[in-house]
């Protein structure tokens, strides 16, 4: 209320802050009984509607002004519609700019003259072949150099530049710095396709950001569509968003909906095979890391389990002999000897009685010496 006060008393000696000045006009306008109900007539571009609320560009031949609405009517607003608005004037304080908060709008007509003259400037050209399918040249794919037609300040070189060179960073991008909005800037865009025309470059990318119709209308321009057609290298138009559509959509041999999908029309995702082929290499050294880790733990298996049995039938087997000696040994002369046993010869070789005769010479062995006899008589059991 102070920096209000102060205003009021505007001299030309006064220093003033610039929120004192937004505030000054906004009293201005809001205190003017005139400007609390006005009509406006004009035609609709660039509408933004939602349930609660309906932003839209009122234009005519000259000059334009944003609008909004709050609980905007049934009717449909459509591009280049004519309509009259009622309400009043609003200044944003904060932002520093004026709009026209519109409390009615009613249709006027169908279109407005604006986009009727779009309409049958469309209709000429489309009769003239210009947008016929079977003119357009194919778009290469696989791109090493690609010319962009551009303002050099902004987001949509920024947008076209990062998506290519994420794709694939040997790509050449060059640059024709453009007007894209204004006055005699197809001109511009024009000088930017004989320019690329004289140079090896794969593809054309003519590309700028969203707005207004009347922001576009350089691309809506007989002269441009024109110089399209007659350009010997590919064409990819990337103007405005997806829901905006010019003549130069039309009449190039290719369109994107945003400069970033252009990019990404223009370059082979080389980058994403590199990351594609490391992660297959990645994945094949972590199978077959696993295929040998798995059989190297079967062969460990295997090789235990050998051992094992090798062990077992060692063991097995110096069991029998150990028991084969234990026999041998019970069972030999000199343990039967120990067992006071006696082992009978003749003629160096163990006998039995039946092997003997009566005046046989014998050899009896005991274990602490030896006897020899002349047999006197055999008895055979």
């Amino acid at each position: 209320m102070q920096q209000q006060s102060k205003v009021k008393n505007l001299n030309n000696n006064m220093t003033i802050s610039v929120t004192q000045l937004g505030n000054f006009l906004k009293g201005l306008l809001d205190s003017e009984v005139l400007l609390y109900d006005l009509k406006v007539e004009g035609e609709i571009s660039g509408c933004r509607q939602s349930s609660e609320v309906v932003f839209f560009v009122l234009k005519d031949q000259n000059s334009q002004i944003d609008c909004f609405c709050y609980n905007p009517p049934k009717i449909k607003l459509a591009e280049g519609q004519k309509v009259i608005v009622s309400g009043r004037p609003n200044y944003y304080v904060k932002g520093g700019k004026l709009s026209f908060f519109a409390t009615k709008i009613e249709q006027k007509e169908q279109l407005g003259d604006k986009f009727k003259q779009f309409l049958l400037l469309k209709e000429k050209l489309e009769n003239l072949g210009y947008f016929n399918p079977l003119r357009k040249k194919p778009i290469v794919t696989n791109c090493k150099k690609i010319g962009v037609i551009t303002s050099s300040e902004g987001a949509v070189i920024q947008d076209i530049l990062n998506v290519s060179r994420r794709r694939n960073p040997t790509v050449d991008i060059i640059l024709y710095d453009s007007r894209v909005q204004g006055i005699n800037s197809e001109q511009t865009i024009i000088h930017g396709l004989n320019y690329f025309e004289k140079t090896d470059v794969d593809n054309v990318i003519i590309a700028r950001g969203g707005g207004s119709s009347e922001d576009l209308s350089s691309f809506n321009t007989e002269v441009l569509v024109h110089a399209i057609a007659e350009c010997k290298k590919p064409i990819i138009s990337a103007v405005g968003h997806e829901t905006d559509f010019t003549l130069c959509d039309f009449v190039a041999d290719y369109r994107a909906s945003t400069p970033s999908v252009a990019a990404e029309i223009c370059t082979q995702n080389v980058q994403g095979m590199l990351d594609d082929l490391t992660n297959r290499l990645k994945s094949q050294a972590v199978f077959f890391s696993s295929f040998i880790n798995n059989k190297s733990e079967i062969i460990s298996n295997l090789k235990k389990a050998l051992f094992s049995q090798i062990k077992f039938v060692l063991t097995c087997k110096q069991n029998q002999l150990i028991n084969a000696l234990q026999r041998l040994d019970d069972n030999s002369p000199a343990k039967i000897l120990q067992k006071g046993f006696s082992l009978v010869q003749k003629d160096k070789k163990t006998v039995c009685a039946n092997n003997l005769n009566k005046d046989d010479k014998i050899k009896i062995i005991f274990k602490d010496g030896c006897v020899y006899a002349v047999v006197e008589t055999v008895e055979v059991k």
